[in-house]
């Protein structure tokens, strides 16, 4: 049996029926320094506690020990593995990095394809819109999508009827590699007339959706589903939609998140162009040509390589500094320290000297003016970032 497929499921069945919080499963597996969401399951008895959780929740979890979907948790397992879905949580390395540091980001997401289309590596655009395009939408969507795709892009969409199906059937056209967010468990296929373009996706491109299998598609896991679309993705284009469309919704998470929003011009008086004029007036950038798209991400990816490669020296250069010359250490570089090890999870002050080699008096010394700049908060005696950075 699959034990990780099977803790990931667990996982997602405690979310969806409300017993933990993702934020309360992680913060358990910090406090007890759990390698993995592994080491959670095999000790579920003893973390899924009062100390822990509401009451209400310890109700929810003394009624869902008792249901089929735990005692008969092994026959789920076997159903997702036979449909070859896989699965992946925050503390996995495949867990892509650059979801990590956003906001309100899946604990666990399930996929079937090649996962290797996440990587850090890739370049992804996500092309999305109305579900009733005009002739002209379509037109927009296949050629920014086609061209795109030849220039190695990974396209993202919804698997939507309209701009989402133009989107992926371009790129596939193209022999170019797609990843669709769905907004249904992956053994469900929404639309249904995509049955054919979804099982092309499975065997060239990706799936990927942070629902349990089984979970049917409804209207309150669309908006959701948008947030994984432009986390993913370095930039997100809008080629046609109309003036309440949910693809809004995509574009307000990417301005979020700090991905840039493209969307194509259109003609004034079309009803299905009212979205993207409306984003052109907030300030989103024009995508005339894919050109545009291109030239934006050339940028993008050399100062990003730019910066990686400077946060890496830089980071070489303090952990010599802290090595040899303590005594030398700025607070500006304290304070860097301090903010990497506490990105990624609460610790003690023991713990922060342990990892960092700093002396006590200049750790508590930082933390100290850290706390009364309301930077960090102190919880059971562990310090918590409270801005991210």
């Amino acid at each position: 049996m699959d034990e990780r497929l099977r803790t990931d499921l667990f996982c997602s069945l405690l979310m969806a029926n409300r017993i933990m919080t993702g934020k309360q499963i992680l913060k358990a597996v910090t406090e007890e320094k759990l390698a993995s969401l592994g080491e959670f399951w095999d000790r579920r008895d003893e973390l899924i506690s009062s100390d822990r959780i509401t009451s209400a929740q310890m109700e929810k979890w003394s009624h869902f020990k008792e249901s089929p979907a735990y005692l008969r948790i092994e026959e789920y397992v076997e159903y997702v593995s036979k449909r070859k879905i896989c699965s992946m949580n925050r503390l996995d390395d495949e867990y892509p990095e650059y979801m990590s540091h956003l906001t309100n980001m899946p604990l666990v997401l399930f996929y079937k394809g090649d996962i290797s289309l996440l990587d850090k590596g890739k370049t992804r655009v996500c092309i999305v819109g109305t579900r009733r395009p005009s002739a002209y939408g379509r037109r927009v969507t296949r050629d920014f999508s086609g061209t795109l795709s030849k220039h190695d892009l990974v396209i993202v969409s919804g698997l939507a009827r309209g701009v989402d199906t133009c989107a992926h059937e371009a790129c596939l056209a193209n022999h170019g590699k797609t990843i669709a967010v769905m907004p249904c468990g992956l053994d469900k296929i929404y639309p249904q007339e995509n049955h054919e373009l979804y099982n092309r996706i499975a065997e060239e491109g990706l799936l990927i959706s942070e629902l349990l299998p089984g979970t049917e598609p409804i209207r309150q896991y669309f908006p959701a589903r948008n947030r994984i679309l432009s986390a993913i993705s370095d930039c997100v284009l809008i080629t046609e939609a109309g003036k309440n469309s949910g693809t809004l919704h995509t574009a307000s998470f990417a301005a979020t998140q700090g991905r840039e929003v493209f969307a194509v011009p259109s003609i004034i008086y079309s009803d299905t162009a009212q979205g993207n004029l409306s984003l052109l007036k907030d300030g989103a950038s024009v995508a005339t040509e894919p050109e545009d798209v291109l030239t934006y991400l050339a940028k993008a990816v050399f100062f990003r390589e730019l910066e990686e490669i400077k946060d890496e020296y830089d980071r070489r250069k303090l952990d010599k500094k802290v090595r040899e010359t303590p005594e030398l250490l700025t607070s500006e570089d304290v304070r860097r320290i301090l903010y990497d090890l506490l990105s990624s999870c609460e610790m003690s002050v023991e713990e922060i000297i342990e990892e960092s080699g700093l002396p006590y008096r200049t750790v508590v010394s930082e933390l100290g003016k850290m706390e009364l700049q309301g930077q960090i908060t102190k919880e059971r005696q562990k310090y918590v970032l409270t801005i991210r950075f």
